[in-house]
């Protein structure tokens, strides 16, 4: 599995998000459902397309879900499954 920095993972994080949002805010930490206009079914959509981007598996039975609704929460839960798959 390739290698990414947090600045890359972070970019494609942002990036994929832009593809479905209006706007996405420059504060890393706002959640995505406030002030955007992501549902339940479109953060399920973003959360399937990071999974492809990256080629990983989100475990969304031991993952707090308050951790992946945000451009820095995704951030550092993709660092931390790629580094557990790296060292794998």
């Amino acid at each position: 599995m390739k290698e990414h920095s947090e600045h890359e993972i972070r970019g494609a994080v942002r990036r994929l998000i832009s593809e479905r949002v209006d706007v996405v805010s420059l504060d890393d930490s706002a959640s995505l459902l406030d002030g955007t206009n992501l549902d339940s079914l479109g953060v399920v959509d973003l959360l399937l397309a990071i999974e492809e981007e990256f080629r990983i598996s989100i475990d969304f039975v031991t993952v707090d879900p308050a951790s992946l609704l945000s451009i820095s929460g995704l951030t550092h839960h993709l660092s931390m499954l790629m580094d557990e798959s790296n060292a794998s």
